[in-house]
């Protein structure tokens, strides 16, 4: 296709690039345990794109864990590559150097495939960013039998239509089971001299999990607001059905860790002991749709983690999971752990933990668990609210939980929060400063002092596949005066709050709820400058404002109205765990425990 060879580019980053840009240790791809295999041996070729920062991209641990799983098929090469923040954007463009494999140093437009982790939404100009940058067309229908074949999975492929114009095959679900299907169909169809359409049109045919929007069609039904989507061939499914890993221990565990050049946002090991929530918590997309629950044994757990450590020299281990308290033998694994590494300084922390009778464990691991502060996930200030969630979390829980910490050794308690919640009052933002302030005063009881309360306040989104999906948005203007209220009520307080900003939350549910007519508001945003629109020194809100008028879309008619449950959605031909009457039926009872 005319890149650079490997060689060449080389030589380009070398000499051209890392001179040029701040940090330039991420761009070099040397780190401890990093294994790509042999990309011109290779029978299919990888590239894992992760479409935000390296420091971000590293340390996510499901690219880590298909980044593994792919280099361990024989005959396939997994590399990685990363969004290049502006300053690298800028010297990549003026010195013409494309997008290229962190460890091969081949363009990346020279893979078989590239893979796009799409974990939230604020992601999506960033792959904008890494297609042009590596050369390869943006629109999936513009490009040619020479480039790569472009796949996308992770959250945002529960909800895929706002990217459906730019991704070739969506892998949705568990990624394990339809990513390793797909490059082992990639690899038998490319033996018999396939063509790159033959290859698309088989997945999406063949594959469980594997959408590929160019064979369905989106439009608006009469009366409705937002765009469905039908099929367009008889042999593709109405449905998809997301992909489902029923055997957890069929799921790799990472032992070898890449170990960063530049600093990451996490460094330690981490494990993921747990997937799915048992909580089901009307408004959490990921409890929703990544059921059923399933559980690593102990003793894989910590012969992972004995693993990883020696790899990597790490002295801190992460239990991951949407609920680690809910973990059924948390009790053995901690004291496990706590047995076999506490001789080397390794402390573990305990993120997602569930405060309430799990915290019976804190007393006795002071030594092993890192007190670096609690989190507590409140989500609402009130009972009545945390009731309609369906948040089985108590008062008392969070009262006797936060005590039981401070005795433990714990000095800082943080909490999370949404405000902007159906049927939302006064009462209910007074009540999030009310619980905050007697969280504090718990520790009086300690040590005679208040304790240290920070309060996270997120504006409430609407996620699909979820009993609130139906529900709107408040406009920016009642979020602005909760946000005014709360600062207020903790003036000369120990509770301070801190507050996502407005507008990247609006836009988060426009990009959530959307439909296929997104896809020229978001490259028009990305034309404009639209870039890391989730670091808040980058967020350029004027450039989204001017796309929806240029498209003709009124945000507000997406996100602040209610969605009609007796209509199809845009993400309905997505099929989860929970059926439409499950989700509707949760979403009646939670009109009622709100009352509205």
């Amino acid at each position: 296709m005319g890149h650079p060879t490997m060689r060449n580019l080389t030589e380009c980053i070398s000499t051209r690039l890392l001179p040029r840009v701040r940090r330039p240790g991420q761009y070099v791809g040397l780190e401890i345990n990093a294994r790509c295999a042999d990309v011109e041996a290779a029978e299919v070729t990888v590239a894992l794109a992760f479409p935000d920062t390296y420091a971000i991209g590293i340390s996510h641990l499901g690219s880590l864990v298909l980044y593994g799983m792919l280099n361990d098929v024989p005959g396939v090469a997994c590399d990685r590559t990363y969004c290049p923040p502006p300053d690298g954007e800028a010297v990549m463009r003026s010195e013409g150097i494309p997008l290229f494999g962190w460890e091969s140093r081949r363009a990346v437009a020279d893979f078989d495939v590239i893979g796009f982790s799409l974990s939230y939404e604020l992601c999506v100009t960033n792959v904008l960013t890494m297609l042009d940058l590596a050369g390869v067309s943006l629109h999936a229908a513009d490009r040619g039998p020479d480039e790569p074949i472009v796949i996308a999975g992770d959250a945002l492929a529960d909800s895929p239509e706002p990217m459906a114009d730019f991704i070739d095959v969506f892998l949705v679900g568990d990624g394990e089971v339809p990513l390793r299907a797909f490059v082992d169909l990639v690899r038998r169809m490319q033996r018999a001299g396939a063509a790159r359409e033959e290859i698309i049109l088989e997945a999406a045919r063949t594959i469980d999990g594997a959408y590929a929007p160019r064979y369905y069609a989106s439009a608006c039904e009469p009366g409705a607001s937002l765009a469905v989507v039908r099929p367009q061939r008889a042999d593709v499914p109405e449905t998809i059905r997301r992909a489902c890993l029923e055997d957890f221990a069929d799921s790799p565990v990472v032992t070898s860790p890449l170990v960063p050049l530049s600093e990451g946002i996490h460094e330690r090991v981490v494990i993921e002991i747990m997937r799915g929530c048992p909580n089901a918590c009307r408004f959490c997309q990921a409890g929703a749709t990544r059921l059923p629950v399933r559980f690593r044994s102990v003793e894989s757990i910590v012969a992972a983690a004995g693993k990883a450590l020696d790899a990597t020299g790490y002295r801190e281990i992460s239990l991951l999971s949407l609920s680690t308290s809910d973990y059924p033998d948390l009790d053995a694994l901690i004291s496990r752990l706590t047995s076999e590494f506490s001789g080397r300084r390794v402390s573990v922390s305990l993120p997602s933990l569930r405060v309430g009778s799990q915290l019976r464990h804190l007393p006795r691991l002071t030594s092993t668990v890192r007190k670096g502060g609690l989190t507590i996930a409140a989500e609402a200030g009130s009972a009545r609210l945390r009731k309609a969630l369906r948040k089985r979390i108590s008062e008392e829980d969070m009262l006797v939980g936060v005590r039981s910490a401070y005795e433990a050794g714990w000095r800082r308690v943080k909490v999370y929060f949404m405000a902007g919640l159906p049927g939302e009052d006064q009462a209910d933002i007074d009540a999030i400063h009310d619980l905050c302030r007697r969280l504090s005063e718990t520790r009086k009881t300690v040590d005679g002092h208040p304790g240290a309360i920070t309060a996270s306040v997120s504006w409430f989104v609407p996620k699909p596949h979820t009993p609130m999906q139906w529900c709107p948005m408040r406009d920016a203007e009642y979020f602005f005066a909760v946000r005014r209220r709360l600062r207020e009520l903790s003036r000369r307080s120990p509770v301070r709050f801190t507050f996502h900003r407005i507008e990247r939350s609006g836009l988060e549910g426009l990009i959530a709820r959307g439909d296929r007519r997104l896809g020229a508001v978001i490259e028009a945003a990305w034309n404009a400058g639209a870039r890391m629109d989730s670091w808040d020194d980058h967020f350029n809100h004027d450039a989204w404002l001017a796309a929806f008028e240029a498209a003709g879309l009124n945000p507000a008619e997406i996100t602040q109205r209610s969605l009609d449950t007796d209509r199809s959605l845009p993400w309905s031909h997505i099929r989860c765990r929970l059926s439409d009457d499950r989700l509707l039926a949760e979403y009646r009872k939670m009109q009622r425990d709100c009352r509205f």
